[in-house]
């Protein structure tokens, strides 16, 4: 989902929420500050600003918004799958889409032609034809497309994509991580492409069976980005998946309680394992302990708080769990090198 959002006043008594329009035109500032004038559009759907963190989170055509872990992808949802071309909706929006996320929604992204530049958790890459990304849900995510970019969006339900990966662990934990791949633009069978044109046509048909042939292809997409991912992680060095199954347990349940400043016993003894079993299988998978991937998480949500909101970093250490900020932000600056405060600094410098 590419969105458009605006606030809309308060007067209007929909406070700090922000709205989908279908078909949005030049936004008209009015006279003063968050004032907005009369803006023609379909309304398709609303959504509030981020819960905690601030960050917009989408929902994507009816999809119930909810917090990912709570019955994560169990929301109701119109289809198998969302797809719909680049130009289709950010040829509406100036080509530019601000930075926001979705929970319990798995995008897939294909650039044919153009490109332009994404920014994906914080960081911004160059985007050109054949480049293929991959978005887990609650990834923050936004672009600036070159005019007449091509390419695919597919989205797909958090449900349907543990369908379809129910029995392939290795599968589900590659798809874990943000990231940006390039195949190789020479040949075209080792791009995703023609998957997502299948894709395309099955979403737009009504044949017989199509929801089953959108559920297959989902599939198949995953698998190729999986494979993708796991491939680069080889040529990076990264060890083998070995203990895929509870790594992938583990980090379902980190997303569900990483503010609650739960450790690493509390998280072995919910799996069934002892802590230094779950190190190792982590040490093994990731090449970090498991206590590491904990603190990661936390520290992810303090970034993106930092960095696109305008919370105050007392309001960042209470939501994530912390009851002294000054142990918060010590604990911020020796793994990330710089304090919360210069952090955002140098974010906002940006």
């Amino acid at each position: 989902m590419i969105p458009t959002w605006v606030r809309i006043p308060g007067d209007l008594s929909f406070p700090d929420n922000f709205v989908y329009f279908g078909a949005l035109q030049r936004l008209l500032r009015g006279g003063r500050k968050g004032d907005f004038r009369p803006i023609p559009g379909q309304i398709e759907h609303q959504a509030r600003w981020g819960e905690e963190a601030g960050i917009p989170n989408f929902a994507l055509y009816g999809e119930a918004p909810g917090r990912q872990g709570d019955g994560a992808g169990r929301a109701p949802f119109p289809d198998v799958l969302h797809c719909e071309s680049i130009p289709a909706r950010a040829s509406l929006h100036d080509w530019r889409i601000a930075p926001h996320r979705h929970h319990n929604l798995h995008q897939f992204f294909w650039i044919e032609a153009e490109g332009g530049e994404a920014t994906l958790e914080g960081r911004s890459y160059v985007l050109a034809p054949s480049a293929a990304i991959s978005l887990p849900p609650m990834s923050v995510h936004g672009f600036h497309f070159r005019p007449g970019t091509q390419g695919w969006v597919v989205t797909l339900p958090v449900a349907t994509l543990a369908q379809q990966l129910a029995d392939a662990a290795p599968l589900r934990a590659a798809l874990a991580r943000t990231a940006l791949l390039r195949p190789p633009l020479a040949e075209p069978e080792r791009t995703p492409q023609w998957i997502f044109e299948a894709v395309a046509r099955e979403y737009a048909g009504g044949g017989l069976g199509r929801a089953q042939a959108l559920a297959s292809l989902a599939g198949l997409l995953a698998t190729w980005f999986a494979r993708a991912l796991a491939q680069e992680a080889a040529r990076d060095g990264a060890a083998p998946l070995a203990g895929a199954d509870l790594l992938g347990r583990f980090q379902v349940l980190v997303e569900r309680d990483y503010r609650s400043l739960r450790t690493l016993a509390d998280y072995a003894r919910d799996l069934g394992v002892t802590p230094t079993h779950l190190s190792r299988v982590s040490r093994a998978t990731t090449g970090v302990p498991a206590s590491q991937l904990i603190l990661e998480r936390r520290l992810l949500e303090a970034r993106r708080a930092l960095a696109y909101t305008t919370m105050q970093i007392a309001e960042i250490a209470y939501m994530l769990g912390y009851s002294d900020p000054a142990y918060f932000a010590r604990v911020f600056a020796k793994a990330t090198g710089e304090p919360p405060s210069a952090f955002r600094a140098r974010m906002t410098a940006l």
